[in-house]
């Protein structure tokens, strides 16, 4: 049983299609494992951050628009390489032959904000990771409704989730610039309060040692 009666409150900006953000998951959980053995109890909130805001909903062609922001097919298939190295280290499974597009994330993070209300952090938790496999490991589009309430009733959501995600969609600009307020310009970064704690994936023990020492300070 946790010394601590209130959990140490994590807000956690990410996008479901950035890949450290993915790799860092993975592992923020096993430190969250061995933070919980400490006494150290952290309740996780995923708070959106789109990384293409203009995206049409019907998302794009991957390898058109990779080309087109990274300059060449090359530099993006390069930059694919190396996530799936570092996510082999942490049991982050890629399979970009997979991938045909490039969502629009506001409905994903709709979703993953109503899971948040409807089943606090371990729900959230839930369905992000889905949604990180579901789009990494499997090349699914998840800018699809139909993907998405798959998703969702995987994760444990009742069904019909998306469509009682809708109303959440117009939240998303306002949680993101709340973000984007408290200094945040990349994912994945780490905050508590409204405040940067740090930014970038870290290994385990990079994530054990910041967030203790986070959650002592806040004790």
């Amino acid at each position: 049983m946790s010394d601590n009666p209130t959990p140490f409150a994590l807000q956690i900006a990410s996008d479901v299609i950035c890949p450290w953000c993915y790799i860092g998951k993975r592992s923020l959980d096993k430190a969250l494992a061995r933070l919980a053995e400490k006494g150290i109890d952290i309740d996780v909130e995923w708070m959106p951050y789109q990384l293409n805001p203009t995206m049409p909903p019907e998302g794009m062609d991957r390898r058109t628009f990779r080309s087109a922001r990274f300059g060449s097919w090359a530099n993006a298939s390069a930059m694919d390489a190396r996530a799936v190295a570092a996510g082999r280290a942490v049991s982050a499974v890629f399979d970009y032959d997979a991938q045909t597009r490039t969502p629009s994330t506001l409905a994903a993070h709709a979703l993953s904000r109503l899971a948040y209300a409807e089943g606090g952090s371990s729900l959230q938790h839930d369905v992000i990771d889905a949604l990180f496999v579901a789009y990494f490991a499997q090349g699914r589009d998840i800018g699809d409704h139909a993907v998405l309430d798959a998703v969702a009733v995987d994760s444990g959501m009742s069904p019909g989730a998306v469509e009682r995600s809708i109303p959440l969609r117009d939240e998303i600009p306002r949680l993101e610039r709340a973000v984007r307020e408290a200094g945040i310009t990349a994912v994945p970064s780490y905050m508590t309060g409204g405040r940067l704690l740090f930014a970038g994936s870290q290994d385990v023990d990079g994530y054990v040692r910041l967030l203790e020492a986070a959650a002592v300070a806040a004790a």
